[in-house]
């Protein structure tokens, strides 16, 4: 073979290989979403046969978040309240509601929240969330009720509730441990839970326990496992308010975004004091009295938060309006 049909032969050969990973190209590059909701639990009085659920909000929510075209719908806790009747139905009433989105074939990921921590409750979602690979879930990886799952470009890690800090180390071991090890590693790594990074200053209560800087080893230790395995944002929820916030590690080493996600449901909170002018969060966004869903839309290098928010009395369980859903200001996370 001279050397201009040999010349010849590899170009078509290049064409046609580019012909068989065009549709694996075109998934690593298109943008996709995944929309994001807080606590979808009620309050008391509750609505007859809610089971404590926030039925109505749930429904709104959902009817909004189709018209987005969404690759998954994501819940950082707290499905049902633990009053009355709610904790034998209230998560089987939940994943009744997902039936709006098998119905377009939609999956759904959640973590438990404090009111899932009962141990029978653990039992339920086992059964009735944690993922399976008979599912469809790529890339499955489970320790205990945690979990994590691997769609286009992003890893997706889901963090049990309750974890103490050294738990919670061990946690990010394993996130960096599993991204170390991949034959391929998505871009995008995000992390999911229910508890928060940090408290603001009245509610004394977080991941690490009723400050900011506690457990300080473990929280730097956290921080720079989870930066290591590419982790640049921590969606979180339980404290029932719009908080979207920059936090750097006590050490002052590494830094992630977080989003402590509007509630889902009619229990909001008040507006808490400001933190230390020497803290080690920078607000970026904040707002109380509101329910909220979230479009995270991932990009090849890049990450974009839009947030559509509605007003919320907290009182009762009839839920927003569609046209009353506004959005916020947009919100690229730092990937650096």
């Amino acid at each position: 073979m001279c050397i201009r049909d040999r010349t010849s032969a590899m170009k078509y050969l290049a064409l046609f290989l580019m012909f068989l990973l065009q549709p694996i190209l075109a998934e690593d590059t298109a943008p996709w979403k995944i929309a994001i909701i807080g606590d979808t639990h009620d309050s008391p009085k509750r609505m007859e046969g809610s089971e404590g659920v926030a039925v109505n909000f749930i429904k709104t929510l959902y009817g909004e978040i189709l018209k987005h075209n969404v690759d998954m719908v994501v819940q950082v806790g707290d499905m049902a309240d633990i009053e009355g009747s709610a904790p034998v139905k209230g998560l089987a009433k939940r994943k009744e509601l997902n039936k709006i989105l098998r119905e377009k074939g939609i999956p759904f990921y959640a973590v438990r929240g404090n009111h899932e921590s009962l141990p029978f409750r653990a039992e339920q979602f086992r059964e009735l969330f944690l993922p399976t690979r008979k599912q469809g879930a790529k890339g499955l990886a489970t320790r205990k009720l945690n979990y994590g799952i691997r769609h286009k470009n992003a890893s997706l890690y889901f963090m049990d509730i309750d974890l103490t800090p050294d738990q919670l180390v061990d946690f990010s071991a394993w996130v960096k441990r599993n991204r170390s090890k991949a034959n391929t590693v998505p871009r995008h790594c995000l992390v999911f839970t229910h508890r928060t990074l940090q408290t603001p200053m009245q509610f004394r209560e977080c991941l690490w326990g009723r400050y900011n800087d506690s457990a300080a080893e473990q929280q730097n230790i956290f921080y720079r496992n989870l930066r290591d395995a590419g982790v640049r944002f921590v969606v979180t929820g339980h404290l029932h308010a719009h908080d979207l916030y920059m936090i750097t590690s006590p050490d002052g080493q590494n830094t992630l975004t977080s989003l402590i996600c509007a509630p889902a449901g009619n229990k909001v909170l008040p507006i808490p004091f400001l933190l230390p002018a020497k803290s080690r969060v920078k607000t970026l966004q904040y707002r109380s009295g509101i329910t909220a869903y979230y479009i995270l839309t991932i990009y090849p290098d890049s990450m974009t938060l839009d947030t559509y928010a509605a007003p919320n009395n907290g009182i009762t369980d009839e839920g927003p309006q569609s046209g009353e859903f506004n959005k916020l200001n947009s919100y690229a996370i730092p990937m650096d």
